[in-house]
């Protein structure tokens, strides 16, 4: 017979995994809102919202605070999705950046950009799917696993989410920085390289027991370097045109 306790756990635990999964709402509403303030504020918004730091620390935390191994991943995803679903959905309804446009023979261009935008939230949700298995699976790892694989795993988990600024920070064209554009670019990378350090280090200092540094350094270099050359791929791809 399940008794009180049990059913008010097995409530908080369901109240906790919706909370987390509707947490994607306000990351793709502040993803989008990135693209549409202008300047410094955008930028900022961007930093802070819409890249893989971002995206990627919210798979993290909710997979470190769901208590299941088989849950954790998977509201990770969820998260992703109704971020990326949300991100789209104002693109389409709110901004119509996709319309507007015109072809050489002068027809509108509307077709292509309702195109282009199914492209580009198909290919997000992939990566969306991947990135939430992936780093919902580490949260609970830093949280519940041994001292050896909790540590490794937060290590990984630094080196996927500063990949993307030690990408952008690794381009000889933002070298010196002669600008205002290019070292608002170059700040904003730094940024999420330090903030992915203290996400990674805090979540491993608060599980219970001691983690290894060592362990935890030795993945996070291994993982920080191969992260670069991953999203090195995914920008090749972005920079193809075919997707948005």
């Amino acid at each position: 017979m399940t008794t009180v306790a049990e059913t008010e756990t097995t409530v908080t635990g369901r109240d906790r995994t919706l909370l987390l999964a509707a947490l994607g709402v306000p990351l793709g509403t502040l993803a989008f809102l990135g693209d549409e303030l202008p300047d410094a504020v955008g930028r900022i918004v961007l930093t802070l919202t819409s890249n893989g730091f971002a995206w990627g620390t919210a798979a993290l935390v909710a997979g470190y605070l769901v208590r299941r191994a088989r849950r954790a991943p998977v509201v990770a995803t969820v998260l992703l999705l109704v971020a990326t679903t949300v991100y789209y959905g104002l693109i389409l309804v709110v901004s119509r950046r996709w319309s507007g446009g015109t072809l050489d023979d002068g027809s509108s261009a509307d077709a292509l950009g309702l195109q282009s935008i199914a492209r580009a939230a198909g290919f997000w949700s992939l990566l969306s799917v991947g990135a939430g298995l992936m780093f919902g699976s580490l949260g609970h790892l830093v949280r519940n696993g041994p001292r050896q694989r909790s540590s490794a795993a937060a290590g990984l988990a630094f080196g996927m989410l500063a990949a993307e600024g030690l990408y952008q920070l690794s381009h000889d064209y933002y070298w010196p920085v002669t600008d205002d554009f290019v070292r608002a670019i170059v700040v904003s990378n730094a940024v999420t390289v330090v903030l992915s350090l203290v996400v990674t280090v805090v979540l491993l200092a608060s599980r219970r027991g001691r983690g290894s540094w060592w362990a935890y350094l030795g993945s996070a270099v291994v993982a920080g370097g191969s992260g670069a050359v991953l999203w090195s791929l995914v920008d090749a791809v972005r920079g193809t045109g075919f997707f948005v």
